[in-house]
């Protein structure tokens, strides 16, 4: 390998190095502004209104029916 074809190779892989770096810090930036989004929507999702109904837990539940207990006028024999 002669010195100007050295050098061409020593330059194009330094620009294919540069370009390589700007490419990977590209995709950096967008994975991080991605979980940004994500954290930003998740915090979101619980900051919903109020509700002032009653909590299911403090509702009173409905009278159980309880069925008359079951007695046998007849004589045992």
């Amino acid at each position: 390998m002669n010195r100007i074809s050295a050098r061409r190779q020593a330059r194009n892989d330094d620009r294919e190095n540069s370009n390589l770096f700007v490419y990977g810090a590209v995709v950096a930036l967008l994975v991080f502004i991605g979980a940004l989004l994500y954290f930003y929507a998740v915090d979101r999702r619980g900051e919903g209104p109020a509700r002032e109904g009653t909590p299911p837990a403090v509702q009173q539940p409905a009278p159980a029916q309880s069925a008359p207990p079951v007695t046998s006028d007849a004589p045992s024999k």
